[in-house]
């Protein structure tokens, strides 16, 4: 093929959780003849194309699809902007005052249909709207629209774009909160004075027209704001909002003579949504306290002085100095100074951490007692509290199927409770003898006033973002509600042994030689391993201690799963496991020892063998015996080591089924196998290292990868990181799923069941609307503390 130029394309292949499926379509999509080369990331999901200019850009993406919905269907593909082209542009939307969670979930949705948006949150709790515009859209235009649609749907909030000054942003918006609570507050004084003195004017019997008068003006005062916007949101077509239906819910009882009820009602409606106010802006009081490891300020060196900047500011490469006391800024190498470091923001443990001369330190660590000077190896968009809050803040995107559930029978639930209470004040009055028309409507508005989801809408994802802020104080990042109500129904937990169950720090314990010296054998062995990165041949060559001369190797070859071949001074040298002795039919005899056993032969004649001995975690054995109290019923371990070694850590921890000998490929298989007869209730834990096996963390219902911290590999592979290299936090990360798939199940009881049993007697005029308005607003606020408890 002459030179071309290329058209690159990048599709987002969300739900494709199948190995082999991933290659069939890469493989597949690479023959088409005008695809010059594909690669499909099975970690990210990512298929990327290289399209021959001269073909049809529409046709070739439609056979790609075509491919992929034949191979995999039913996948949520995205097909997104030219990879040569620059990045799409992402801008975070500051919404103050949003206190409706109904309305940021249409503003949400809304913003999320426009053709220029890639994707689209809005972390209701933040007031955080997160939207990524497609690289080839006009920036203004797209922002006019977004702010459009939130004026539209929720005018009057105080809307900021993309400053950098979060922390004062925040204070900003909580003044703003408190100045409207404030004025909220003298109206629901004053008119509820007036509600009070017009109740005393009536039960003395003064006469009645001054009381009406006083009942009006508390409606006016209280209610005003409430029939106002209910009648612009109604000019634009909203009409099942919570402002439309208590305005006609009252308005109604004010027509049919129901006046201190009316006014009581939307009184008490208003004080309701007061209170809810206050326990949601402590939620997210709480919620933000959680996380408040975004470092303020960074002090960059310059010459022999020091400049106060915005972390934003500072590059890689530029030396910054912390003092005791200060939140690190930025990722980097301490290059001057030793100090201990508080890691708890990010790790959740208490104890201090020495930090020195040549180490690596992360941003949202605490610099307790000593000056730090540090060179920057992150800029701070890739830091890892910037990572950190980004996973934490993003995680309601990844919305768990009982939100998705609740979002749904939302739309759908109020239009049937507002035809229902329509039905219900019109037909019996016109089919029933001796039915009054008063006490039909009445009944008809106490539907009404139930008929808002509110009370669900708000806190189940309350109830997710919670736990979710909750895990990760204690040093476990869920990437979503997803993954929370998944770990909720874990029976089986998988583990890799190596860096995993054990530290991954290998160590010579025994050297065997046969007819050799045990210095010779360990120079065969040292010069074998020496082109290798595999720990154990890192341990060889660290138990060898003397300077390697490279030139004396020659024709190196790593033989997959079995060992090394190497020439070393025209000797032919092979060191491995038994596999490889046995595939170059090499008398050997087997080592006794448990570890894992280098055999070394020359010139194929056995010359004895080297055991290396991996530790097991301290924490390790209690991990396991956590998870069974916490009701895993099997707990597997996969490993590429040799059985013995295997088995030995698998009885000394209590593993119930273990395979060994696996190539990473071979424990995706077993994780298949794993999943054969099982239910969609029954999900299955990979924990890994996140590097090397994240082909099967990603095949997990949920993959864990463990001491993530500062691990991009990690990060990107897993569905939960583990900030630490504690498997006894895994079962946490269970218990705060199962308590908040709790709580949320709680709320949704609550809620449903307190409207029904309102819906079913207001229909049989027993209840009236002051049940109906604790079934709205009472429940509500109800929901919300109940919610709050998940952070604890």
């Amino acid at each position: 093929m002459g030179e071309c130029s290329l058209i690159k394309k990048e599709l987002i292949l969300g739900g494709l959780n199948c190995a082999h499926c991933a290659e069939v379509i890469n493989e597949k999509v690479s023959k088409l003849d005008e695809v010059e080369s594909a690669n499909l990331n099975f970690i990210n999901k990512k298929l990327t194309l290289n399209i021959i200019d001269s073909s049809n850009e529409e046709q070739v993406i439609k056979k790609v699809l075509d491919i992929i919905n034949s191979t995999e269907p039913g996948l949520d593909i995205k097909v997104i902007c030219n990879s040569s082209k620059p990045n799409n542009i992402k801008k975070e939307i500051i919404l103050g005052g949003l206190n409706c969670a109904h309305c940021a979930e249409v503003i949400n949705e809304k913003v999320s249909k426009l053709n220029e948006i890639e994707n689209c949150n809005l972390n209701f709790i933040n007031k955080k709207l997160n939207i990524e515009i497609k690289n080839n859209c006009n920036e203004e235009s797209v922002i006019k629209n977004v702010i459009d649609i939130v004026n539209a749907t929720e005018p009057g909030l105080d809307i900021k774009i993309n400053s950098k000054l979060i922390k004062e942003k925040a204070i900003e918006d909580e003044h703003l909160d408190k100045d409207n609570r404030k004025s909220e507050m003298y109206k629901l004084i004053i008119g509820g004075s007036s509600y009070i003195f017009g109740i005393y004017q009536m039960f003395t019997g003064i006469e009645s027209r001054l009381s009406n008068l006083l009942f009006i003006a508390a409606y006016i005062v209280v209610g005003g704001s409430v029939v106002l916007k209910a009648f612009k949101n109604m000019i634009k077509g909203r009409v099942f909002d919570e402002n439309f239906l208590m305005s006609i819910a009252t308005i109604g009882a004010l027509i049919i003579g129901e006046l201190p009820e009316a006014v009581g009602v939307m009184l008490f409606y208003k004080i309701g949504e007061y209170l809810q106010g206050m326990a949601v802006g402590k939620s997210r009081k709480s919620i933000t306290s959680l996380m408040q490891i975004r470092p303020d300020v960074a002090n960059l060196k310059v010459g022999s002085k020091t400049k106060v900047v915005s972390p934003e500011d500072v590059e890689v490469g530029d030396i910054i100095i912390i003092k005791p006391g200060e939140k690190v800024p930025l990722d980097g190498i301490v290059i001057d100074g030793m100090s201990m470091v508080d890691t708890s923001a990010l790790t959740g443990e208490s104890v201090l951490r020495e930090i020195s001369n040549g180490e690596e330190i992360l941003s949202g660590f605490i610099n307790k007692n000593a000056l730090l000077t540090v060179k920057v190896t992150k800029e701070f968009g890739e830091s890892a509290v910037s990572k950190i809050l980004d996973l934490v803040e993003n995680a309601s995107s990844k919305k768990s199927k009982t939100e998705n559930f609740i979002s749904k029978f939302c739309k759908y639930y109020t239009p049937v409770v507002v035809i229902l209470s329509l039905v219900i004040a019109f037909i019996p009055p016109i089919v029933m003898k001796d039915a009054t028309f008063s006490d039909w409507m009445y009944r008809g508005l106490v539907f009404l006033v139930v008929s808002c989801p509110c009370a669900l809408v708000l806190s189940i994802p309350l109830t997710f973002f919670s736990g979710i802020g909750f895990a990760s104080k204690k040093g476990i990042l869920v990437k979503g509600s997803n993954y929370i109500e998944a770990l909720r129904y874990v029976d089986t937990v998988v583990f890799d042994k190596t860096g995993t169950l054990t530290k991954g720090v290998f160590n010579v314990t025994k050297v065997k030689p046969v007819g050799i010296s045990e210095e010779k054998l360990l120079e065969y062995a040292a010069f074998a391993e020496a082109n290798s990165n595999h720990p154990i041949a890192k341990s060889i060559l660290s138990y060898y201690k003397k300077d390697i001369d490279l030139n004396k190797i020659e024709n190196y070859e790593e033989i997959a799963a079995h060992g090394i071949r190497i020439k070393y001074n025209d000797e032919l040298i092979l060191a491995g496991n038994e596999k490889l002795m046995k595939k170059e039919n090499i008398f050997y005899s087997q080592a006794k020892e448990v570890g894992t056993v280098v055999y070394i032969s020359v010139n194929k004649i056995y010359r004895g063998y080297v055991v290396i001995s991996d530790e097991i975690k301290e924490d390790s054995k209690d991990a396991i015996k956590k998870l069974k109290l916490a009701g895993i019923k099997q707990v597997v371990m996969l490993t590429g080591d040799n059985d013995k070694v295997a088995q030995n850590v698998a009885n000394e921890l209590g593993i119930d089924k273990v395979y060994a000998n696996l190539l990473p490929n071979e424990k995706v298989n077993k994780l298949e196998e794993l999943y054969e007869g099982r239910t969609e209730k029954e999900k299955v834990i990979f924990v890994g290292d996140g590097i090397n096996d994240a082909p099967v963390l990603a095949r997990a219902d949920v993959g864990i990868a463990m001491g993530g911290l500062g691990s991009d590999a990690a990060i990107e592979a897993a569905d939960v990181v583990l900030m630490t290299d504690e498997p006894s936090k895994i079962a946490k990360s269970i218990e705060i799923a199962t308590k908040t798939n709790k709580i949320v199940m709680q709320n949704i009881i609550l809620a449903l069941g307190v409207k029904i049993i309102v819906l079913i007697l207001g229909a049989g005029g027993v209840a009236n609307m002051w049940e109906a308005i604790f079934a709205d607003v009472g429940v509500s606020l109800i929901a919300v503390l109940n919610a709050m408890r998940a952070m604890k």
